[in-house]
Formats: C-alpha cells, structure tokens, sequence
C-alpha cells in the first residue's frame, strides 16, 4: 500500500512517503517537527493499519481537522483526496495509492431548484379560454410571495446581527482582561503549558523581535580607544557583513528539524530547575528587574549591567530590531506606562546617559537618538555573561568560519510585554514578582534556524560542555523562535541542587 502524504506549512513543503507511522508537532515528542506556532508539542498523528491509512489527533488544543471537520474520538479513516489541516496554517494533502488514480472528492451538495422550470406554466391545450381571474390570482401570490421574503430577509438580518453581537461579546469575555498588562492566553499553540513551571514560561516570554536591518543602525564611535569600552567602535557596515555571513546558504530545509540532531541531556529538563532556582535567588537576594529603559540607563551608568559590541568576527547581536523612537516613559505595573517629563528623577538618569555614553553624545529630543539609544541598551548584559558568550563564539567560528546569530540578551520589562502584547497566546504578567529570564542580564539566545544539523549538534555539544563546568545552563527551544536559550549564573557559581 503506497500512501504519500503532501505537507505545506509556513516554512515550505515537503512530500513524504509513509511507511508505517509518522507523528506531527511542535517539538522532538513527534518524529517530524514542523516550524508552525499553532501546533501542540505533539499533535496529530498518521499511521497505517490492517491495510488503511488513519489519522489520530494527540489531544492537541488547536485540533485536527479532515476536510474541515474536527477529529475527535477514535481515529478518523482517510482516503485519497483528504485534506488534514493543523495547527495554525498547515495543510496536509492525502494519496493512496497509485498517483494517476487520484480523483479528488467532492463534498455533496443540494441541487438548486431550476428557476426557469419553477415558473414556466405548462402549455395550454388548444381550445382552453384563459380565467379572467387569473391575473389577478398571481399578481397577489406575487405579491405575498415578496412580502414573504422580505420579512424572512429582515428576520434573518436580525438575528445574524444578534449572533454576531453575541460572539463578539463572548470573544471580548474570553481573550480581554482589564487587569492584565497583555492578553491572558486563550489558545495553546504550544500544547499543555503550565504556566508556573519555568521551560513553559520561557517559551511564552520568547517573542522574537523584528530582525535588525543594518541600514537602521547607527556606527558606535566611543572615542577614546584606550578605555574599557574601545570594543563598542563598531560599525553598521561590520554588522551587515556578520549578517550575510552568518545567512549564507546551507544544505536542508527552512522550518523543518535536520536529519541527525543530537540533542544531549543538559539541554533538556535539568536546565528548567536550575534557571529556577537561580532567578528564585536573584529575586529573593535583591536584584532589580529593569521595568523601563530608564532603569537600563540606570544600570549602564552604574556598570552592573555592561553594552555588547553589536557585532565582532565571530558573532553578532540581532537585537533590538523592535526598538521604537518615541519619547521614553516609566513604567510599573501600578500605573502603567507614563510619559518622562524634565525634572523626575528617570529624567536626570537618561539625560545624564545621553550627555555621555560611553563617549557619544544623543539628543533626547531628537527621535532618531532615541531610538539608537534604546537599541544599544538592549545590547546589555552581565558582566559575567561576556566572556561566556565570546568563548561559545570563538570555538563556533573557528570550526565553521561563520558569526554566531544573538537574537537577544537583556530586555526592560515594558519592553518585553511590548513584544508579547501583540500575541494573544502569551501568559499575562503577574505582577513584580515575576522575573522573565531576559530582564535578568544573564540570559541570551542564539538563533539556530539557519544552521544544519553539523553546526547546532557542535553547539550543543559545546554548551554541554559548559554547563558541565558549572558555567551556564542551556536549553533547546522549538516553533516559531527555534533557539538555544543561555543562562548563565549571575555570581558564577551553579545552584544547590
């Protein structure tokens, strides 16, 4: 029995030849993984049994749907022509057997009533006198047949408009909450999320940002070449050089997980308990998440948190791509966000920045400035987490001669829900006592969408290393942001298990 299954999602397409059993997700649970936000971590599974192709869904949230109607129960039979939809866009095209016997199915339909034979009158026998009265007679069936269908139309309308007001309402009942700063999550495209264990929350605080276009980027020029910050004097021409660079054709195909990846055991679980028993302790000890770019500012001036060059051979930072220009504001989970006006203290703390940073001057006025600003801020990070990174970077462009891809280090917190806002299915945010893995400054990703197998397998296996010498901890990340996600120790020392 030849059954070939033809999948289109947003990366590509691809047709498969199934032989026995094949199970589709969002992660390693299923054999193929699929780059589409909208599917579970396993979600639909195909498999041949007593000489017939089945299709089971695996409890996804989003469903899976064959020629439009929802699987549920038992599995549901498929023949050629079958259509399988999952997720958020991927479709599946059926084929049994032979490919010159596919005759696509059609859905049965009611004829519509001929209107021409509906109102022709049967021909009169010869001799037969027309009734007077029958003009009569069917201008006021006419008449009342209109009448008719007018009040069907204005009832219908009626109650469609009524529906209508009524999904509205419920709609606005299911996805808004007045007390969340971002939508609470409705629909769970990544399957069975909890939102209080740590791997989860991290991959609904991993929104990517818009990528960094190289023409928006402003040189650095700290002046000064002897002083601690002479590495910033970076250009945005080096930046769009790393970029090609790290672009650059490779063998396999987008959105799909390469043949051969070898995961090893520290970037899976053990990496969740220790984040959080770290960040546990950092919130607990003291530190202070930066809620605004004012308190990034704030941190900049006092050296806790360091700038990254945005770009050196061997990486650069695809960071703050989403970056806006407009004036700065406050922000806590009080009020909101709230305009910076002359004479508050977040003021004197951006201009005092502005007036001298690292050497370059900006104008706070000028919205251009702002928006450099902004972007170089969230290039910050621990002052622990440099050295770290650039040793990952090193022995990366040393085997393949190509820039490790940072897609992001440290983000303020009005930020990081700007970035969720737009997406329904993130967690709300708790308030102050949450501390997302990116307002930390010590957490960085690095993108691996672009890489083959032989490149993300060396990268895992150097993480593995380093986390074996108690320098970070990393995990692997799926959908739409496929990343390695790093964290390392904020006072470098590992956590008591």
């Amino acid at each position: 029995m030849k059954v070939t299954l033809h999948i289109e999602w947003p990366g590509g397409h691809r047709t498969i030849d199934l032989a026995d059993e094949l199970s589709i997700g969002r992660t390693d649970l299923a054999q193929l993984v699929l780059d589409d936000p909208g599917l579970s971590r396993k979600n639909t599974t195909f498999f041949i049994d007593d000489g017939e192709l089945f299709v089971a869904d695996e409890n996804s949230l989003n469903g899976t749907f064959v020629n439009r109607e929802k699987v549920t129960g038992p599995p549901r039979r498929l023949r050629t022509g079958d259509e399988v939809k999952i997720g958020s866009s991927t479709s599946i095209r059926v084929e049994v057997g032979d490919p010159a016997q596919f005759v696509p199915r059609i859905s049965p339909a009611i004829e519509p009533v001929s209107v021409a034979k509906a109102n022709t009158p049967a021909p009169r026998a010869a001799g037969d006198r027309p009734n007077p009265a029958t003009p009569l007679l069917l201008a006021a069936a006419a008449m009342l047949g209109f009448v008719i269908v007018v009040v069907a139309v204005a009832a219908y309308l009626i109650v469609s408009q009524n529906e209508e007001r009524q999904s509205d309402r419920v709609s606005r009942t299911r996805q808004i909450n007045s007390e969340a700063l971002i939508p609470v999550r409705v629909i769970d495209p990544l399957g069975g999320e909890d939102e209080d264990d740590l791997d989860d929350l991290i991959a609904s605080w991993e929104v990517q940002e818009e990528e960094i276009k190289a023409e928006n980027v402003a040189d650095v020029s700290v002046g000064a070449t002897d002083s601690e910050d002479a590495d910033l004097n970076v250009t945005a021409a080096l930046l769009a050089d790393r970029q090609r660079k790290a672009f650059e054709d490779r063998p396999g195909e987008k959105g799909v997980r390469p043949a051969g990846l070898d995961v090893p055991k520290e970037l899976f679980g053990d990496g969740v308990i220790k984040q959080k028993v770290k960040l546990r302790d950092m919130n607990t000890g003291g530190y202070r998440q930066p809620m605004d770019f004012a308190e990034l500012a704030e941190k900049r001036l006092s050296r806790q948190l360091v700038e990254m060059p945005m770009a050196a051979q061997s990486y650069y930072l695809d960071v703050g791509g989403s970056a806006q220009d407009k004036p700065f504001t406050a922000f806590s989970f009080k009020d909101g966000a709230t305009e910076i006006v002359a004479g508050t203290p977040k003021f004197s703390v951006l201009s005092r920045l502005a007036g001298n940073f690292a050497g370059q001057k900006y104008d706070l006025n000028n919205p251009s400035d702002r928006r450099q600003m902004r972007i170089r801020l969230l290039r910050m990070f621990n002052q622990r987490a440099k050295p770290i990174l650039k040793e990952l970077a090193d022995a990366y462009f040393k085997r393949f001669a190509r820039p490790l891809r940072v897609t992001s280090l440290t983000r303020s917190m009005d930020y990081q829900i700007g970035l969720n806002a737009s997406n329904p299915n993130s967690f709300k945010v708790r308030g102050e006592g949450s501390l997302p893995p990116h307002t930390s400054g010590c957490a960085f990703d690095l993108a691996r969408k672009h890489m083959p197998a032989e490149e993300q397998n060396f990268v895992m296996k150097k993480l593995a290393e380093m986390e074996a010498a108690g320098k970070l901890d990393a995990l692997i990340e799926y959908g739409v942001n496929a990343c390695f996600h790093v964290f390392i120790y904020d006072d470098g020392k590992p956590p008591r298990m």
